[in-house]
């Protein structure tokens, strides 16, 4: 069944009903929880074609994109059922962007759940905003706009802490890490969420840096809760890092722009990729928040969006930078970082463990054949679900469409000898062709995230695959069967194979392009879980 987007008919028949209950809609991986039983769940996928503006003069669109809401129990169903409801994130959450913040919204890139699954962090990449939305009444409750710099902004991905009390953003273009702080009351419940001015890292200074203030805006104004800026991005923020080291320069840091931040279980510690390579370990409880590691090239490759914590380090990946450039690493981290103002050295403590793939640095046309460079993006583990101790790490590649495995267990410093295996998403043939495509059968991997679900718990993975004509990293990203994809996890966990996809259509203004673009799957647990912090009777802060 083809779930078909059409401008002016972007909602479900579904939801239609829904939205007289609820009223008019008014205006994406970290420490999962452990799951013994199987819970009710929905996932929801980010597609980051436009949907507004879609005309004979803008074939493709101007913005918009959609969230597709997909039942677990639908899902669950064999075949699995492909009825989501679809929220258009201008038209059914945020039409007044473009008078409140200044721009529409544009090329929704991943959406978050919060530690308890009640509030759900949306990704603006093109356009720099953050929105906050309700993960049970699917309504608008903030939307934020990041700080405008010489050099751009946007909002790459956000991630949680584990507390629940801060959302670190990385605002990529304009090479600066910033803060949504959070405010709980004694039941866990959100009051306010406060864009922390104050608290953003420039991650490359100098003076003259900063064009805009962020901007907020309380979108539902009848729901208790405050959404508001607070103090002042500073510009002319330090070049160097406290040990004196450039933060961005050549052979170093080349290019800072922040990719994906992962805070670690100690709610102080972000791991902070970097698109040029490098990373910086900030403590992410100062104000402004500080680096307290730092790494270069030499140790850290380009462009690592991926990461996870579990039994007890931190893994991360790095994937192509460019057109051709074949990469695919993993690294494991201690967590042993001092809190600000302290530092360590350079380089150090040195990664536990690498696994670098034999055809890094190779370039597909000259050193490999076209077309079959590599590029690691997304991670998933998969978890023991009595324990909730991972299992096996399982790491996507979007150009060869596979997967590699690796066992959470000692030696932890010897990744290699962890290495279990590699199973490809091609095998089943599942994955067809779409309108305006020339390929077939070729699942590209993005995003994906653990079900909740399944007999037993946790045996499958649900990952985004993208479209064939990507609007964000078209070098390594073009795919022929845009949608929801499903993964079915061998009994033992250490393989599995694509099943099904529950296809996505965006038609271009002639129907003659599917233009659906999906990057991210993240499962949500419809009943929310319980405050991860007691907050007391003041509440969290």
């Amino acid at each position: 069944m083809t779930t078909l987007l059409t401008v002016g008919s972007l909602v479900s028949r579904r939801f239609r009903g829904a939205l007289t209950i609820l009223g008019c809609l008014s205006i994406f991986f970290l420490l999962v929880p452990v799951v013994r039983a199987g819970v009710e769940y929905e996932v929801w996928l980010s597609d980051q074609a436009n949907t507004q503006g879609i005309t004979p003069a803008t074939p493709t669109g101007t913005h918009g994109g959609a969230i597709r809401i997909y039942e677990g129990a639908d899902l669950d169903q064999t075949p699995p059922i492909n009825n989501p409801l679809v929220l258009d994130v201008t038209a059914d959450l945020f039409p007044d962007a473009d008078v409140t913040t200044g721009a529409h919204v544009s090329r929704i890139h991943g959406v978050s759940p919060s530690p308890d699954h009640r509030h759900m962090a949306l990704n603006f990449v093109a356009s720099g905003h953050l929105g906050i939305v309700d993960g049970e009444t699917k309504k608008p409750v903030c939307l934020f706009r990041t700080t405008n710099m010489t050099t751009g902004r946007q909002n790459h991905m956000s991630f949680w802490t584990p507390d629940g009390l801060h959302i670190i953003v990385a605002n990529q273009n304009g090479r600066i890490l910033e803060r949504v702080d959070v405010v709980r009351n004694a039941q866990g419940a959100p009051i306010s969420f406060t864009f922390n001015g104050t608290a953003s890292l420039d991650l490359v200074g100098g003076a003259g840096r900063i064009l805009g203030q962020p901007i907020g805006v309380d979108v539902d104004v009848t729901d208790n809760i405050v959404c508001e800026v607070a103090g002042v991005v500073t510009d002319g923020q330090p070049t160097t890092t406290p040990t004196g080291a450039a933060k961005q320069a050549a052979n170093i840091r080349p290019l800072n722009a922040p990719i994906c931040p992962i805070p670690a279980s100690n709610n102080r510690h972000v791991f902070v990729t970097l698109g040029g390579g490098g990373m910086f370990v900030v403590d992410l409880t100062a104000t402004p928040m500080a680096i307290v590691g730092e790494y270069d090239l030499s140790v850290v490759r380009a462009a690592g969006c991926g990461g996870v914590e579990t039994n007890g380090f931190m893994h991360l990946n790095t994937g192509t930078s460019g057109p051709n450039i074949s990469e695919f690493s993993i690294y494991r981290f201690t967590l042993n970082y001092p809190p600000a103002p302290a530092f360590n050295a350079p380089n150090t403590p040195a990664p536990l463990a690498v696994w670098q793939d034999k055809d890094n640095g190779k370039v597909a046309g000259v050193d490999l054949p076209a077309g079959t460079n590599r590029d690691a993006h997304g991670i998933i583990v998969v978890r023991n679900n009595q324990s909730g101790i991972g299992l096996y790490l399982h790491q996507m590649d979007r150009i060869r469409n596979n997967v590699e495995v690796f066992k959470l267990s000692p030696p932890w410093d010897n990744l290699t000898k962890r290495h279990e295996g590699t199973y490809s998403l091609t095998a089943s043939g599942v994955c067809g062709g779409t309108p305006g495509t020339t390929k077939t059968n070729d699942p590209t991997p993005d995003l994906g995230d653990l079900t909740l679900g399944g007999v037993p718990i946790g045996n499958r993975i649900y990952v985004a695959l993208r479209g064939p004509f990507p609007l964000t990293i078209s070098h390594a990203a073009d795919g022929s069967c845009p949608g929801l994809g499903i993964i079915d996890l061998s009994p033992n966990r250490r393989s599995g194979g694509l099943s099904a996809v529950m296809d996505t259509t965006v038609l271009s203004a002639d129907g003659s392009r599917n233009l659906s673009d999906p990057h991210a799957a993240v499962v949500r647990k419809k009943t929310p879980l319980q405050p991860t912090l007691p907050c007391g009777k003041k509440g969290c802060k």
